[in-house]
């Protein structure tokens, strides 16, 4: 006999001698030990990724930088400063307009990163805002390593990496071309209290709510598989 088929035996004697069992594998029982473990797993993830913060904090590879316009590279942009037939939206420095749906800001450089914040001002409706990283050996951007933005006030922009090495970033500000941009700087690793590491972000929401049910129900039918068969 298999040892699967051992275990099966094992399962069906204990289903049918200990009526507790039922009790144990009963559908909210098995709900609550998956959003329980989901909890102490989320809880065990925050405290890893605070500790290798914590160490490339000491080491000096992780550190906030507030970049400049001038720290940065453009592609699809059109800087008004440089077209003398071109009218800025006012006399405030800085502006610029995509020149077609898919433009790019570019930092290029080697650091530990957690987030990073964009601040700029968009006359029209940008569409989706994303980020692009590169890691160590890179040369080329890619959509696995892509993150969406979400909004931090009317005029920002934030990323959550997760805290990771990256060698360089590029940001798609807009995806419909023809936005009046002014870019007032990025930011990399902007302080943040200490409590909002214990947040999920969207997707972390969606597996932490789902992933529980999924797996209590297939627990479930397991249990139902091996107590009947």
């Amino acid at each position: 006999m298999s040892r699967f088929g051992s275990w099966k035996d094992r399962m069906r004697r204990k289903a049918h001698t200990r009526p507790g069992w039922e009790r144990v594998f009963a559908p909210r029982a098995l709900l609550g030990y998956f959003y329980a473990l989901a909890a102490a797993l989320w809880v065990l993830w925050v405290l890893l990724n605070s500790a290798v913060a914590l160490d490339h904090k000491m080491n000096g590879t992780m550190r906030t930088q507030t970049l400049g316009p001038g720290d940065l590279t453009y592609e699809s942009f059109m800087s008004y400063a440089e077209d003398e037939w071109a009218t800025p939206p006012d006399d405030r420095e800085g502006w610029y307009l995509s020149t077609d749906n898919d433009p790019h800001i570019f930092w290029q450089g080697e650091a530990f990163v957690v987030s990073v914040r964009l601040e700029v001002e968009q006359l029209l409706p940008p569409g989706s805002v994303a980020l692009y990283y590169l890691t160590p050996g890179q040369t080329d951007y890619r959509e696995s390593q892509k993150v969406y933005a979400w909004r931090d006030g009317d005029n920002a922009y934030v990323f959550d990496l997760g805290g990771i090495t990256v060698t360089g970033l590029r940001i798609d500000p807009d995806s419909v071309g023809g936005v009046p941009t002014r870019l007032i700087g990025l930011e990399l690793n902007p302080s943040r209290p200490w409590f909002c590491s214990l947040f999920p972000g969207g997707g972390q929401w969606l597996l932490l709510l789902f992933g529980p049910p999924l797996a209590a129900a297939l627990a479930a039918l397991v249990w139902q598989a091996v107590k009947n068969d």
